[in-house]
Parts: C-alpha cells; structure tokens; sequence
C-alpha cells in the first residue's frame, strides 16, 4: 500500500511526506503534519484506519466545500492511477468518471429510451464537464497525463469555479 508503507495500520508524516517524494510533488513536512493534523482525531500523530475511513466518508458527503479535503485528494489519485505510475491518464479519468456518473446516464437511457434525449444529454454534458475541468480540454485524444500536482491545480481551480457559481446565485 503506498499510503501505509510500513504496514503497521496507520499513516503517519514520514510515509506520506515520502509519498509525496515519490509523486514529485513539493511540500514541507509541516504541510505534511497538517494534512496528517486534520485527520488525525484521537491526536496520536498518525491516521488510523477508523479515523481514514471517517475522513473518506465526510469528504464524499461534503455538499458544503468546507470538509479538509488534502488526504481525500491523494487518496483520489492513487485510485484513479490505476496503472501506479504517478500519474493519472484519459482513460483512468474516464473510468473513475463513469464509474461516478455514469449509472444516472444508463438509468436515464434504460427509462427514458425513446421518450426524452435531455436527461441522457445532460449527464454526458455534465460527464465532460468534469473531464474538462481535470484536463483543461474535451479533445480526449490530445488530453495529457496529469502528475499529482498538476491534478490539485485542476481540482482547485475546479474548486473556485464552483464557488464563484454558488456566490453569483
């Protein structure tokens, strides 16, 4: 498990610092100790599994945008990086996209065959949408891989679109 690399059941500063090393991705270790700070409940310095499944369940809940999401998201992208490359692919987006969308668009094309294209449009809209956000384009054959820090920057700037939404209503 690259989270848990010491196998002990917790995930401590050094193991996601060295994680971190391993995607490239710069941070201090006082970053580190904060992602590990805001997870950490029973204040022990590590994550333990209850404590990881807690922080996995608030952030796939949170409708608010204020849950701590920085251990979420490297969560997120070692499961989209299928192929444990330190970076995400087209096709590992895709997947992962599907996988969240797309039961409504099969259940709206299963109901609604024939009788109404709309809803089947707007989940594809809404599906490429998302890989937009992520890859900065919907040409899904030029699309880059993303590292893990070019990931964050999409997710934030993703982040602050849906914010500026939320505001201008």
């Amino acid at each position: 498990d690259r989270l848990d690399s010491t196998g002990d059941g917790k995930i401590d500063a050094e193991e996601l610092f060295s994680l971190f090393k391993w995607l490239n991705h710069k941070t201090s270790k006082f970053e580190v100790e904060d992602i590990i700070w805001e997870v950490d409940d029973d204040g022990d310095k590590c994550i333990n599994w209850l404590e990881f499944q807690a922080m996995y369940r608030r952030c796939r809940n949170d409708s608010s945008g204020f849950e701590p999401r920085r251990l979420f998201n490297v969560v997120e992208f070692l499961m989209t990086d299928k192929d444990a490359n330190g970076t995400v692919s087209v096709e590992e987006v895709a997947q992962i996209l599907y996988l969240r969308s797309g039961k409504g668009l099969l259940d709206s094309v299963l109901i609604f065959v024939g009788l109404a294209l709309v809803p089947v449009l707007s989940h594809f809209h809404h599906f490429m949408q998302q890989f937009e956000e992520i890859f900065g384009t919907t040409d899904t054959i030029s699309a880059p891989e993303l590292n893990f820090t070019e990931y964050l920057r999409s997710l934030e700037l993703s982040r602050k679109k849906e914010r500026a939404t939320c505001l201008s209503r």
